[in-house]
């Protein structure tokens, strides 16, 4: 009986300490001593600079875009003794998180010796930490990052400016031309950091980028965005009783703030605007009202502004519509009402820039690190829907993958640098790094990276391929609070026909889900066959610019059911060339023969292992 009031005893009190440290966060002792560090690697003391925007006194760094990862660029920055300027068209500072009202933070954690810890630190955490954790209150959100900004004595905000374009001179960028009203001025900055969703400043400099999904053969696709809306009236306990003890599934879950899927009667709902789509709900509880991210916009590019505000007025229709079956169908939506939508939506993605290293969905699922690495992620690689037809995936769960700083860095313009989900990763690969912690930890190595380069005297590119370099960035960023240089995970064993598997998840083709398990000795369905082959093809004649043959490319249906079996892969593969003839001239059906000739494959079920070898070799045969 003592023990168990001691443990009681024990816990209360732990959970007291909890409470009272809520919303504290020490600094890092590596910030008190930035000054010394970069005076003795050759930057002059901010005290002995001026600044204020003009020719003659340009900022250390300008930073374009005051999303989360544009808030950890700029205080990164004047925390290492840099003028500094955050600059952004809006009125407010948040972006995705105040304005977009995602409040709930896509986590990326790593297994450590006592269970698994919190993988993006540094700036993140400090946020996290005075936020009051992964699901947060807005306006709190709101103040937090205005109290971080306004702490910083180097550190200037102007709100309200648009962006006319940048002044380049040869190659580097001299000045931002911003618009306030009429007036038109310029600023001038040493560096740059692009922080803003679309990496606009970027692309209108010359960045070199692909758009969507066209680097896997599926141009002018994106994934969907979404408009986050808000309710009153919900019962909560009700939304748990149903997740917890009703649905029970794994996918499916609740706390006393936040629940997700929830979908067993969502997918019910048939939307009168086709362009407008459910899924399983991310709810969070914010005093009386529900944030629910779920709502799907198709087709939507992301690019065209005025596109995506047709897209958000469409959305709003579609949730007055939404809320009337919610009210008939959702156990604890019974006295739902509308109480507001998110000023933005959340545009998951447009841009990818082609950085001096692009990060890769092998990079991402191998677990690999970099000497350059700047920090890590592991979140899911969440590939959310496309279009109807295409539904979303987990391509695959990483254990953690570093990201490199050349990740940040433009081949051309030597003194900018882009960080969030615009960066320097490929379409699958940004599945899982496009998430804000991530992108604040690519924030804070980019301020860091700005007093490197104006103490050295160097370009970003010369300081990415330097290892001495990096490694310094490094060791600053250890010191401020950042996790880098963690041991390198062990790959475990990697099955039979694994490297097939990997080329075809390089064209979004394979998903192992959760467990990524690809199943490679579990047969394959015929349909299912047909589709690799369909897809497969469409996606590689577009990427050997062939996208004639890929528009003429016809998608075929198995005339039976059942797994593929050595008996019938011949009858499926004439069925799959008798309607798309015009591929015979690149891969002649006999050479496909003669493919499957070479792993002796018997009368029975084929192993997809198997399978997925000839649909390899047959899709770069298509690819020249």
């Amino acid at each position: 009986m003592r023990a168990a009031v001691a443990l009681s005893l024990a816990a209360v009190l732990v959970f007291v300490a909890v409470v009272q440290l809520k919303g504290r966060y020490v600094l890092p002792e590596g910030y008190g001593r930035a000054a010394r560090t970069w005076q003795e690697a050759g930057l002059v003391p901010a005290a002995e600079r001026q600044a204020d925007g003009s020719l003659e006194y340009p900022y250390d760094v300008v930073v374009w875009g005051s999303d989360p990862e544009g808030v950890a660029a700029a205080v990164a920055a004047a925390r290492n003794g840099l003028h500094t300027l955050l600059v952004d068209s809006r009125d407010r500072v948040g972006g995705l998180f105040t304005l977009g009202q995602l409040n709930l933070i896509d986590m990326n954690r790593y297994r450590a010796r006592f269970g698994r810890r919190l993988l993006t630190r540094g700036i993140f955490e400090e946020f996290l930490v005075r936020v009051g954790g992964a699901a947060f209150d807005l306006d709190r959100a709101q103040q937090v990052l205005e109290a971080m900004l306004a702490k910083e004595e180097l550190l200037a905000v102007r709100l309200g400016q648009e962006l006319a374009g940048p002044l380049v001179d040869v190659d580097r960028i001299t000045a931002l031309s911003l618009r306030e009203g009429e007036r038109e001025y310029k600023v001038y900055g040493s560096v740059f950091v692009d922080a803003s969703q679309d990496a606009d400043l970027a692309y209108l400099a010359g960045v070199p980028f692909s758009h969507g999904f066209e680097d896997i053969g599926l141009p002018g696709k994106y994934m969907v965005s979404t408009l986050v809306f808000s309710l009153e009236g919900v019962s909560w306990p009700r939304v748990m009783w149903e997740t917890l003890v009703v649905d029970r599934r794994p996918s499916s879950g609740a706390t006393f703030r936040t629940a997700w899927g929830y979908d067993r009667y969502i997918n019910e709902y048939r939307p009168e605007n086709d362009r407008i789509g459910f899924r399983g709900f991310n709810m969070v509880r914010q005093g009386g009202r529900v944030y629910v991210n779920g709502l799907l916009i198709y087709g939507l590019d992301p690019l065209d502004r005025e596109a995506r505000a047709a897209a958000a007025e469409e959305a709003k229709a579609e949730v007055y519509r939404f809320v009337l079956f919610a009210r008939e169908n959702l156990p604890g939506f019974a006295r739902a009402r509308v109480a507001g939508f998110a000023p933005e939506l959340y545009v998951r993605q447009s841009r990818h820039m082609q950085a001096l290293y692009r990060l890769s969905i092998d990079d991402v699922l191998e677990d690999r690190d970099f000497y350059d690495g700047i920090g890590y992620g592991s979140y899911p690689v969440d590939i959310q829907a496309i279009d109807k037809h295409l539904a979303g995936v987990v391509v695959g769960v990483p254990e953690r993958y570093g990201v490199p700083l050349r990740s940040l860095v433009p081949p051309g313009i030597p003194n900018l640098l882009v960080v969030g989900r615009s960066a320097g990763y490929s379409s699958l690969a940004h599945g899982s790094a496009r998430v804000v912690p991530v992108g604040m930890v690519g924030g804070q190595a980019a301020g860091v990276a700005c007093a490197y380069a104006l103490a050295k005297g160097v370009s970003f590119q010369e300081m990415a391929r330097d290892p001495a370099a990096a490694g310094f960035v490094r060791e600053v960023l250890a010191a401020q609070g950042a996790l880098v240089g963690l041991p390198e995970v062990v790959a475990a064993p990697r099955p039979e026909h694994y490297g097939a598997a990997v080329r075809l998840r390089r064209l979004g083709l394979l998903a192992a889900g959760y467990h990524n398990d690809y199943r490679l000795e579990a047969p394959l369905s015929a349909q299912q066959y047909l589709n690799l082959l369909y897809h497969g093809a469409y996606r590689q004649l577009n990427l050997a610019g062939r996208g004639e043959l890929a528009g003429r490319t016809f998608y075929v249906t198995a005339d039976r059911g059942g797994d593929v079996s050595g008996a019938d892969l011949a009858e499926l593969n004439a069925l799959f060339y008798k309607y798309n003839p015009h591929l015979a001239g690149l891969c002649p059906p006999e050479q496909m023969a003669a493919q499957w000739q070479k792993w002796a494959v018997g009368e029975g079920p084929v192993p997809r292992g198997v399978l997925y070898e000839v649909i390899a070799w047959f899709l770069e045969a298509l690819g020249g």
